[in-house]
């Protein structure tokens, strides 16, 4: 089977991107696939042909409209395919992809679909762009063959607009084995956590994810809890200077963005991964604390209870509740109750499990058409 997998971009130290990554691999391993984005920054697998939407090799506005006539002289090039995978790739990528279907009506169009913050919750050139997405995007999988999504909640996001016989849901995965027994001792020593309870928050910096509210909830806690921020967003500045005022900077370490390589050992070295965060179609840092044989504490909201399952504490979304849970991870019972739910959990999020299914699933769906 001849495979083309339309993405937007691949880049370094992303979850979907790190997702997509294996997934080509294990496509690979059986059939052609290549690859079209408009950048990729990380390491695709050798067997993997890629290709760019546009020599800008960037993904703005501006690359979007200056390279529409190049993405629609690829309308024939990938009619010879006989599978499109779409990985949210922008408007002008779909037109052609379904415009494919002129030249060869064969085609199989099956969406991969990660989710999309509802407009309410972005600025507003985001905002704009995802206005126009958002419909695109429902339209196009409306005349495609099925789609994929990685939670329940996402399928329920969908099933007002597309019949729910066309969405499968098959789980988020990662590798699980950088994250088993990794020595916290390195981070531990670098910040001075012995003797702390580490909350760990890992994810964009932007207002709907709430880091602030982790910041005034470690101002209410007593000196013996310390937040670990990891990861970067227009929102940095903004949370260092609450920080500043709330008097907490002894409390808070923000690291930025770190490696994939460096990420397991900030799991490694807190007690549980903590989100404020009012949408996620998934959150992959659940899984990933899990992988760590850690649990996480996560708001009564979208896709969360339902992956964090009973491999965490859920609190209602108020301060109140946040504080009550975060306090009772002080108890060496509850913890080693959750502990050992999790390491229960995790193994349903293994890379391997994962990308079988994704594959068996494809196969299943292009002999059913043969």
């Amino acid at each position: 089977m001849k495979i083309a997998f339309l993405a937007t971009r691949i880049t370094k130290y992303d979850a979907i991107s790190n997702y997509s990554v294996d997934m080509l691999k294990k496509l690979s391993d059986s059939h052609h696939v290549d690859l079209y984005t408009f950048v990729t920054q990380t390491e695709i697998p050798v067997k993997v042909a890629q290709y760019n939407y546009t020599d800008i090799k960037d993904h703005n506005l501006k690359s979007v409209i200056l390279s529409f006539t190049k993405i629609h002289s690829l309308t024939k090039k990938f009619s010879d395919y006989d599978l499109l995978i779409l990985c949210s790739p922008d408007i002008p990528v779909l037109l052609s992809a379904h415009r494919a279907r002129r030249f060869n009506p064969d085609l199989k169009i099956i969406w991969d679909f990660h989710g999309i913050t509802p407009l309410k919750y972005l600025y507003f050139k985001d905002k704009v762009l995802n206005f126009f997405r958002r419909p695109g995007f429902i339209q196009s999988m409306k005349q495609s063959d099925l789609i994929l999504v990685r939670s329940e909640y996402i399928k329920k996001e969908l099933e007002p607009y597309i019949k729910p016989e066309m969405i499968k849901v098959i789980s988020f995965g990662i590798n699980l084995d950088p994250f088993k027994n990794t020595d916290p001792a390195e981070i531990k020593l670098k910040f001075n956590l012995s003797n702390h309870l580490v909350l760990l928050y890992v994810g964009r910096l932007v207002p709907h994810k709430c880091v602030d509210t982790l910041i005034k909830v470690i101002h209410e806690l007593d000196e013996n809890f310390m937040l670990i921020i990891v990861g970067d967003g227009i929102e940095r500045d903004k949370l260092k200077n609450l920080a500043s005022s709330l008097n907490v900077l002894d409390k808070v370490i923000f690291t930025g963005k770190v490696s994939d390589n460096d990420l397991p050992k900030y799991y490694a070295s807190s007690d549980a991964f903590v989100t404020a965060s009012l949408h996620e179609g998934f959150c992959v840092p659940i899984i990933e604390s899990f992988a760590s044989g850690k649990p996480a504490v996560v708001p009564d909201r979208a896709a969360m209870p339902e992956v964090v399952a009973d491999g965490g504490l859920i609190y209602d979304g108020s301060m109140e509740d946040f504080l009550l849970k975060l306090r009772s991870l002080k108890d060496p019972e509850v913890l080693k109750t959750i502990n050992e739910r999790v390491n229960q959990i995790n193994k349903k999020y293994d890379i391997t499990k994962v990308s079988e299914e994704y594959l068996e699933t494809i196969e299943k769906v292009m002999d059913g058409f043969k």
